[in-house]
C-alpha cells in the first residue's frame, strides 16, 4: 500500500492519481504528521511519500528517523517530493541513504 502527507496541492494531486490513503497538512503540523507515521508504520504501509517542507519540521524529521533506525529492511520506504515552490535544498541524501543501507553501496 501507498500513502502520501503533504500539503493541499500534492494531495490533491495524488487523490487524481488513484492514491487513497491521503493526509493533508501543512507544514507547521509537526505533532499530528508524527503520529501519522507512526500509524502508516504500524499499518504496514510500503512506501510512504511525504512533502518535503512538511518533512523538514524538526518533529516530522526526528520521527522519519527514528523510523528509518528501527526497521529491520527497507520498508517503509519514505519518499520525500518537492512541492510546487519546488525542491528544497538538503544536507542529507535520504534515498541515497536507504539504498547503501539496502545494497550495500553508495550510490552517486
Amino acid at each position: 500500500m501507498i500513502a502520501v502527507i503533504g500539503d493541499s496541492d500534492t494531495a490533491a494531486g495524488f487523490r487524481l492519481a488513484g492514491i487513497k490513503e491521503v493526509y493533508e497538512y501543512s507544514s507547521e503540523a509537526g505533532e499530528e504528521v508524527a503520529r501519522v507515521l507512526d500509524k502508516l508504520t504500524r499499518e504496514a504501509v510500503a512506501i510512504i511519500i511525504i512533502n518535503e517542507r512538511i518533512a523538514a519540521d524538526a518533529r516530522t524529521r526526528a520521527k522519519i528517523k527514528e523510523i528509518n533506525e528501527k526497521k529491520k529492511g527497507v520498508i517503509p520506504i519514505i519518499v520525500e517530493v518537492p512541492d510546487k515552490k519546488g525542491p528544497m535544498e538538503k544536507e542529507l541524501d535520504e534515498i541515497g541513504q536507504l539504498i547503501k543501507r539496502a545494497v550495500g553501496l553508495a550510490v552517486k
